[in-house]
């Protein structure tokens, strides 16, 4: 849905700005929630998807649980230091969508992506490391195995996620978060159906659980990158003419970016400890820490919506001048 705007003589194009009977400028209330609703369903979506994957791991056993509670919250360190050039992505795209560049928002999105291509290796890498990444923290072998099966295919696989959120934040720039909630919406559905063929019906077990959350992810950038490419995107934005790559360009969106994803790496490197000294001091301690802290997520997720509108908005007010 784009942003409700309405010219004003000092300032034309600022989002989500209304003009009273007196002409007095006010801030439009119905468009900031026509752009904050979806978005907070889309957390919810994603407060929907974590409860899922820890039903299905639940499942399997309590030792998986806790192993994928050792690594989750380290998972996405791995995502947002490795894929920072994403985190600028909506901040270039809402600038450029307020100053009318269009063409300028959709290279933002296609930078993003090439960005993320550059760091497939190190994905893998990272992926195919689990042991040597695991090993210091001195977990129970077992449950070290268990979180190494986990983590491989959920790191290695982790570029599809990283592209995810480039797309999600090209639309969430450009004003239409009801992408971003299909987008969402499909991964989450197709995420349950792949848990269950994987980890039970061929039997890959907890491996599977990040098996299915990255062929998800793969598709729902199938899904993203459709949507980009279509005639309306294309005739606006020309989104099929501004794929090549450019170096200064991914350069200026590294150095934006990157520092953008450390400040949540760090607290989510907390998190990770925290979880990790729980799953040492036992298994079903750390089983049930892990249920607690996704269930925690109910609390602070919708916020992440509002915090989104906040950086279209604002981005679109400098953008626009």
């Amino acid at each position: 849905m784009d942003i409700v705007t309405q010219p004003a003589a000092v300032a034309p194009g600022l989002p989500a700005r209304r003009i009273d009977a007196a002409g007095r400028a006010h801030v439009d209330q119905r468009a900031v929630l026509a752009l904050a609703l979806p978005l907070m369903a889309n957390s919810a979506v994603q407060i929907v998807l974590n409860l899922t994957d820890m039903w299905f791991i639940g499942h399997i056993s309590t030792k998986a649980l806790a192993a994928v509670g050792a690594v989750q919250w380290l998972v996405l360190v791995v995502v947002l230091v490795l894929g920072g050039v994403v985190a600028a992505v909506q901040t270039v795209v809402a600038q450029s969508q307020g100053a009318r560049r269009y063409k300028r928002a959709a290279q933002a999105a296609w930078t993003a992506l090439w960005g993320t291509l550059c760091a497939v290796p190190l994905f893998v890498a990272a992926g195919a490391s689990s042991h040597i990444i695991l090993a210091p923290f001195g977990f129970d072998p077992e449950i070290e195995r268990l979180a190494s099966a986990f983590w491989c295919p959920r790191v290695a696989g982790a570029s599809f996620g990283a592209a995810v959120w480039a797309m999600l934040g090209f639309f969430n720039g450009i004003g239409r978060p009801r992408m971003t909630l299909l987008v969402s919406g499909v991964t989450a559905a197709t995420n349950v159906a792949f848990n269950q063929l994987f980890i039970f019906s061929l039997g890959w077990g907890i491996a599977g659980s990040g098996w299915a959350t990255t062929v998800a992810q793969a598709l729902g950038l199938l899904l993203a990158l459709t949507i980009f490419l279509g005639a309306d995107y294309r005739a606006r934005y020309k989104s099929h003419l501004t794929w090549k790559p450019h170096a200064g360009r991914l350069g200026e969106q590294v150095r934006l970016g990157f520092p953008m994803g450390l400040l949540p790496a760090a607290d989510l490197l907390g998190y990770s400890i925290f979880q990790m000294m729980q799953v040492r001091l036992g298994t079903v301690g750390g089983a049930a820490t892990q249920m607690v802290m996704i269930l925690t997520s109910v609390a602070y997720m919708p916020g992440f919506g509002i915090a989104l509108a906040g950086t279209t908005l604002v981005g679109q007010s400098i953008g626009a001048g």
